[in-house]
């Protein structure tokens, strides 16, 4: 039996409930609901999932930590809180999820809400549905969203998402960068990526050019030094 959904107008009116399939239709002149979850553990890093290649849409593709429809007689935070379980495996409380968007995205009134988890939470993948799951700096998120690499979406929403991330939540993209999950390994600030990329663009200077340019200050100096005496003496 095909999934109902429950749908509404555009301003949140219940209407009803219509079969999955009509819903997903061009234009059927109402709406259905979804629920997005942005999971953040206690170094502000962001938790993103790789998408199964046995989904229909965006197989592969890398999606926030969670997201799923409302389903029928469901209110949109049990619905974050249901899919958040299914998709990952992770039990959310319902007091400590707070909802920070919302919009309409095609045929669909979107919710999106947040919530903070323990850096040692483990997670369950489902694996119908989730290929894998990392955790990514701001920086990192900022370079993965806008490329094909990502789920799209709709227009503004994902610098809503940054503006809230730094404004709000006063995170910082300059913050150190794990490159690997073992904290053993070498890290990099901000401050030494963007020295590597210059030296990689060939904006460094040669250390050897560097004394070139302070010798040539030192003797203008002196010239200048010279022609002021000598304007002196006379």
């Amino acid at each position: 039996m095909e999934e109902m959904y429950d749908v509404f107008t555009k301003d949140g009116e219940f209407l009803g409930t219509r079969p999955a399939s009509v819903c997903k239709g061009d234009d059927p002149g109402f709406y259905y609901k979804v629920v997005r979850i942005i999971l953040l553990n206690e170094n502000n890093e962001i938790l993103i999932q790789r998408r199964s290649s046995n989904v229909n849409y965006c197989p592969l593709k890398w999606e926030l930590s969670a997201s799923g429809h409302v389903d029928r007689g469901e209110n949109e935070l049990d619905a974050a809180i249901r899919e958040t379980k299914e998709e990952i495996g992770v039990s959310l409380d319902a007091n400590n999820m707070k909802l920070i968007h919302t919009s309409i995205n095609r045929n669909a009134l979107t919710y999106t809400y947040i919530a903070r988890i323990k850096n040692t939470t483990e997670f369950t993948l489902q694996k119908e549905e989730v290929e894998e799951v990392k955790y990514v700096s701001l920086y990192e998120f900022k370079n993965i969203i806008y490329t094909d690499e990502f789920t799209p979406k709709e227009n503004g929403y994902f610098e809503f998402l940054l503006n809230y991330f730094i404004t709000t939540l006063k995170m910082d993209d300059r913050d150190i960068i794990k490159r690997n999950v073992d904290e053993n390994k070498l890290t990099k600030s901000m401050d030494e990526i963007n020295k590597d990329d210059n030296v990689k663009e060939g904006i460094e200077l040669d250390s050897s050019l560097r004394i070139i340019d302070y010798v040539i200050a030192v003797l203008l100096l002196v010239l200048v030094g010279i022609v002021v005496y000598s304007i002196i003496k006379l």
